[in-house]
């Protein structure tokens, strides 16, 4: 199988991955910015909260999958998919855009320690 299809498959894997963790990302980024909801579409605070979590999920698992598990030139990949959630942050909430930051960098590191524990090849 291509390398470009089999990096799909994994940018599918961790679009499924974000949206079923989202309200638990979105739930840790309620204690430092607190979403309301009621708001001009009258969304609930749960649907604020889920809504938050995903770009927060997005970044945690392209940034651990894409280092532990993806093929070809790895960094081109993860500088095009971690533009989108960077240019939402700095549009939406730049206060709190080291959040994201640190949580890749969380990402990053906790893939690199798998990669050595296993011995999963470059």
């Amino acid at each position: 199988m291509n390398k470009f299809i089999k990096n799909i498959l994994l940018l599918v894997v961790v679009l499924a991955l974000s949206y079923f963790t989202a309200d638990y990302f979105g739930s840790w980024y309620d204690k430092f910015s607190p979403q309301y909801g009621g708001s001009w579409f009258n969304f609930p605070k749960s649907i604020a909260v889920f809504i938050a979590g995903i770009p927060l999920a997005y970044v945690f698992f392209v940034a651990f999958t894409f280092t532990l598990f993806g093929f070809g030139n790895r960094k081109k990949w993860l500088i095009w998919l971690l533009i989108p959630p960077l240019l939402l942050w700095i549009s939406a909430d730049r206060y709190y855009i080291y959040l994201p930051t640190i949580l890749a960098l969380i990402a990053f590191g906790l893939a690199i320690l798998l990669r050595k524990i296993f011995k999963i090849s470059q």
